[in-house]
């Protein structure tokens, strides 16, 4: 029996758009796997993409356009759109990554047969419902500018809503169990002395001589913190880094590192920890963030799903046949000929409909 889902409280919806569609090896216009760049035939209309059986229109992607457009017009100013950044203007870049988002959300979509996820006449009417909200927030001259219908912002707020359900569907059996030692967050001020040099092929091992007289400065520091010297004060003199105070957690850092500041309690200091890059001294100012630990749990959690997530995705893309209308993409551009915006946001709408 095929799996409906009734509307309502949705975990993973916002965090999927933003996690899923900007995290992943997306499948953007010029990297598809099996892609067919085509410039009239084997697309038609205004069908800008399709990835398998799942098309994706100009309409659809001028949503993300309009969206995308006023947000980093907001930031970077009108003028920034042909500014050269190494090569890629901010057109080029947004450009790209609109369709590496649509192309992920249009791919998701060929999953839900697979996974047997359909959307229940509760979702279909809130698709609507933010689908009429949306769209009757445009401007007539938006409207038109998009060739947009009422029709073209439901569909694609289902295929979100079908991509977001897919997920839960895939990564539902993740196990969720993670101890507070696994996910324990702590602080440590360090002191850095590096005992490499700058050289013609970046940095390079110091000579033998000189790394003696770095240890020798580092046992010098760590008596003077033994004696009663503030570590903080220490630090700020001959900290080599770019950092004094560092919250981690397990993974983050080399394992010999890790070793030594895990092993710490609060307020203790370490011994000299010799690494590939120089020597550190370490007091740890908060062995166990309560909070942050927490909240690390649910990112753990979340990593995992994604790892299980990818790993079906990925394989889709690797199997599934792309075609993309070059032509019709380079006809869009972010300009003075983008009208003045009265719409509302295309993702904030859909999460008033579909909540976390």
């Amino acid at each position: 029996m095929r799996k409906e889902f009734q509307g309502g409280s949705l975990k993973k919806a916002a965090a999927l758009i933003c996690a899923v569609l900007l995290c992943l090896p997306l499948c953007s216009c010029s990297k598809f796997k099996n892609t067919e760049i085509v410039l009239t035939t084997g697309l038609s209309g205004n069908q800008l993409f399709k990835v398998g059986s799942s098309v994706c229109t100009l309409p659809e992607a001028m949503i993300y356009a309009n969206t995308y457009e006023e947000q980093y017009e907001s930031v970077y100013g009108v003028e920034m759109w042909e500014h050269d950044f190494g090569g890629v203007t901010l057109e080029e870049y947004v450009k790209d990554n609109i369709i590496a988002q649509l192309a992920t959300i249009k791919a998701m979509t060929l999953l839900a047969e697979e996974y047997e996820v359909v959307l229940s006449q509760q979702d279909q009417e809130q698709l609507q419902k933010a689908a009429a909200e949306y769209y009757s927030s445009l401007s007539q001259e938006e409207r038109e500018w998009m060739n947009l219908t009422e029709e073209d912002a439901r569909k694609l707020y289902q295929d979100h809503l079908l991509a977001n359900r897919v997920y839960e569907e895939i990564t539902k059996d993740v196990n969720t169990e993670v101890s507070d030692d696994e996910a324990r967050i702590i602080t440590i001020q360090q002191i850095f002395l590096k005992t490499t040099v700058t050289g013609e092929n970046g940095e390079e091992p110091c000579s033998e001589e000189e790394k003696q007289e770095i240890y020798a400065k580092a046992q010098e520091l760590l008596e003077q913190i033994e004696g009663g010297r503030e570590f903080l004060t220490v630090a700020s003199i001959y900290n080599q880094d770019t950092q004094i105070t560092h919250t981690f957690g397990r993974g983050d850092e080399e394992v010999v590192y890790e070793e030594a500041a895990f092993a710490l309690e609060k307020d203790q200091v370490s011994e000299i920890i010799e690494t590939d890059q120089g020597y550190y001294i370490l007091k740890c100012t908060e062995n166990f963030d309560r909070a942050a630990t927490e909240e690390n749990k649910i990112a753990m959690v979340e990593r995992r799903r994604d790892t299980i997530f990818r790993q079906v995705y990925d394989e889709l893309i690797a199997n599934t046949p792309s075609e993309f209308n070059n032509r019709l993409w380079e006809t869009v551009h972010f300009d003075s000929t983008f009208p003045a915006r009265t719409g509302k946001n295309f993702f904030v709408v859909y999460e008033n409909y579909f909540e976390l």
